[in-house]
């Protein structure tokens, strides 16, 4: 009897703690296959979106300012060496390969819609800024910095058949090389940057987000980053009287007044030193995120910052600048006010108020989730109609 009473007793007092071990595990918030839809982000990434998005800003000032001296000149065409190869780098990296009906949707809503509205917008703001009723070239021939819209959307479009191939890399290089020598490649549909700059993006996807991140872990990678850069900078010095159409990737052989086989190995040296210059960029960038949030806006910065640069032009602020400032006066001018400029067009109140701008369909969508309940009722029943 005694010994039944003592075991009754031990089990009333350890029941708590058997139901405790017992208890359920809490599922994590939020719908999984939403969480499994959020992209991974890599600090090295964001922080190096940041450092290249001033880097284009810099480079668009002193496209103003090139022919002013030889220092503008160089630090112009190291600038362009890599900048935007090294954004077409990083796109490939978060690229997928498989193309899903979100993914195209995204495509048309992300890329497309403001490319129509920016190739709009822009023209019509040199008419008013210069009182000039030319300059709208339709939608076929991007204006200016817009090339890279339909370039990625290209990009992303082809990245699934080439992602199946064994050797999609040296293809594309060829398709590349082989793109200058076809006279009706050119500006239209941004077609010759489209494939000059695809081995880049394909070279991004096939390193991956992870390997970017763990690229300058070690210190004497990032010596021999360093040393790739300064050697590149030197290059540029020594070629600063060379013709910039060759890093715009823009216009054939013929344009360029070479034959075939002398523009495809410049082209292919060109390849090579822009991709080394990404990679070297990636890996001297910061592993740690520096500001949260700051170099995921630089698409809005990279499409609004020429609103600024235009009307700088306009202003006579360069012509001012020439007459005024010693060269290396004007350089540190710019390179000031182009990390200025994509500072504040990269922080999230920019990202914010161009929103209807640069994402109308998704703002449009934060602005119905927002709307009020009998409104958000009648979309939801206009969605179940149609």
């Amino acid at each position: 009897m005694i010994r039944e009473a003592t075991v009754n007793l031990t089990r009333k007092l350890y029941r708590p703690l058997d139901r405790a071990g017992q208890r359920r595990v809490r599922k994590p918030a939020g719908n999984p296959r939403r969480l499994a839809r959020q992209p991974v982000h890599y600090p090295v990434l964001d922080n190096a979106r940041f450092v290249l998005i001033s880097l284009v800003v810099v480079g668009h000032l002193l496209e103003q300012l090139a022919d002013q001296g030889p220092m503008a000149a160089a630090l112009y065409r190291w600038i362009y060496l890599f900048h935007m190869p090294a954004f077409v780098l990083i796109s490939g990296a978060v690229s997928k390969s498989t193309l899903t009906r979100r993914r195209a949707l995204a495509l048309v809503t992300g890329l497309l819609l403001p490319y129509v509205i920016f190739q709009t917008l822009y023209p019509a703001w040199d008419a008013w800024l210069f009182h000039t009723g030319e300059g709208f070239q339709g939608y076929l021939t991007p204006y200016w910095l817009l090339w890279y819209l339909p370039s990625l959307a290209c990009w992303r479009l082809l990245l699934p058949l080439f992602a199946r191939l064994k050797f999609a890399l040296p293809l594309a290089v060829a398709i590349a090389l082989a793109a200058g020598v076809a006279p009706w490649i050119g500006y239209p549909l941004s077609l010759s940057r489209t494939l000059v700059f695809f081995p880049l993006f394909l070279l991004g996807y096939r390193l991956g987000g992870q390997r970017l991140q763990q690229l300058g872990v070690s210190r004497n990678r990032k010596c021999i980053a360093l040393g790739v850069l300064i050697t590149a900078a030197i290059g540029a010095w020594l070629l600063r009287d060379a013709d910039p159409e060759w890093l715009y990737a823009s216009i054939g052989y013929a344009d360029l007044q070479v034959a075939a086989w002398p523009g495809s190995g410049i082209r292919l040296a060109l390849l090579t030193a822009s991709a080394s210059c990404a990679l070297a960029v990636l890996a001297l960038a910061p592993r740690r995120a520096m500001q949260p949030g700051l170099g995921r806006h630089s698409m809005t910065a990279y499409l609004m910052h020429g609103f600024l640069v235009r009307a700088m032009v306009a202003a006579g602020v360069f012509a001012w600048l020439a007459q005024t400032l010693p060269e290396p006066a004007e350089l540190l001018v710019c390179l000031v006010a182009g990390a200025l400029i994509a500072g504040v067009l990269s922080t999230r109140l920019a990202d914010s108020l161009a929103a209807p701008l640069t994402g109308p369909f998704t703002w449009a969508r934060g602005l119905a989730r927002r709307a009020p309940l009998p409104i958000r009722r009648r979309m939801e029943e206009f969605k179940r109609l149609y």
